[in-house]
């Protein structure tokens, strides 16, 4: 049965998928999503949530509208998106792949004071899109 208020899916509208796919593959795969469909121009990773509930993320090309060039925290729209990590290690090898792959960090990860144990890495995909993974022992009330 799907869990309601949990989020279905996520389209991300980018300029250039051949440099952005392989991005988002080292990410979401990461993180344990599965590409589940993938061709010259989008792909789709999904995660099977408890139950029978899933949800994903598609990549795909933007239309009509000019390329971010960076991140910018104030501006109008989603500011970033948060996934979740296993252990502080979880976030750490993470950031090893990124660097290895040759992909800019935008914040190492570090502790923050958001709640006890924040520890996240920060980092833009190739059209600005900011993305942060964290492990947050105290995220499960």
């Amino acid at each position: 049965m799907p869990v309601r208020g949990l989020i279905s899916h996520l389209d991300l509208n980018v300029s250039d998928p051949r440099r952005s796919i392989p991005f988002y593959g080292l990410v979401l795969e990461h993180l344990g999503l599965r590409r589940i469909e993938e061709s010259d121009d989008r792909a789709i990773w999904a995660q099977q949530l408890p139950g029978e509930t899933w949800w994903g993320i598609e990549v795909r090309p933007a239309r009509n509208r000019p390329p971010r060039t960076h991140h910018e925290r104030d501006a109008p729209g989603i500011d970033h998106l948060a996934f979740h990590a296993e252990s502080r290690a979880d976030v750490d090898s993470l950031h090893e792949a990124l660097v290895a792959a040759g992909y800019p960090v935008a914040d190492p990860p570090a502790e923050y004071d958001y709640s006890d144990g924040y520890y996240a890495v920060a980092f833009d995909d190739p059209d600005g899109i900011r993305l942060e993974v964290v492990h947050e022992p105290t995220a499960n009330p």
